[in-house]
């Protein structure tokens, strides 16, 4: 379910394009706190299962890489579970490496993670419908909605932007 945001701010001072901009920012937001492997209730997200699995060579979102090819050639096998798959089948670069569990397996998730609509009062953020699973992934490991810190920003944002105009 796409996470909706209600602005309730003078509309004689906030425009629809004030919203898409907040919108924006917080769709940033939320990509950097999931990269950090932080929740949308401020937690860390729990472990990768480490239960053995199979994973095909045909059709993963990432090309298996590591753990012990099967007999048939079809798939490969990963001892730990989708801990190991995913360690092994990524790319791990130098020191910005985001955190072990970053809801980022090919990155077709978090690049399709957008902000669907825009009000004047509200805006909506959610997944493309090529992105649907993810849906199915905030159940356990819930991304989409705003930590506290995400809210706290949020509201300071406004504040700011309203002084401004203000002024």
């Amino acid at each position: 379910m796409p996470s909706k945001v209600n602005i309730k701010v003078p509309r004689s001072l906030w425009t629809k394009k004030d919203s898409a901009r907040l919108a924006s920012n917080t769709l940033a937001s939320i990509k950097l706190r999931t990269s950090k492997g932080i929740d949308a209730n401020g937690e860390e997200f729990d472990e990768y299962s480490t239960t053995p699995i199979y994973v095909a060579l045909k059709g993963a979102r990432l090309k298996p890489k590591g753990g012990e090819k099967t007999k048939s050639g079809k798939s490969i096998f990963y001892q730990n579970g989708y801990q190991q798959y995913k360690q092994d089948s990524r790319r791990r670069g130098g020191g910005g490496d985001s955190a072990e569990v970053d809801l980022v397996l090919s990155g077709n998730m978090m690049n399709n993670l957008i902000v669907k609509e825009t009000t004047a009062t509200s805006f909506t953020i959610g997944l493309t419908n090529k992105a649907q699973y993810g849906y199915i992934v905030n159940e356990k490991r819930e991304f989409l909605g705003l930590s506290q810190d995400d809210i706290d920003v949020l509201v300071k944002t406004v504040e700011l932007e309203i002084r401004k105009k203000l002024l």
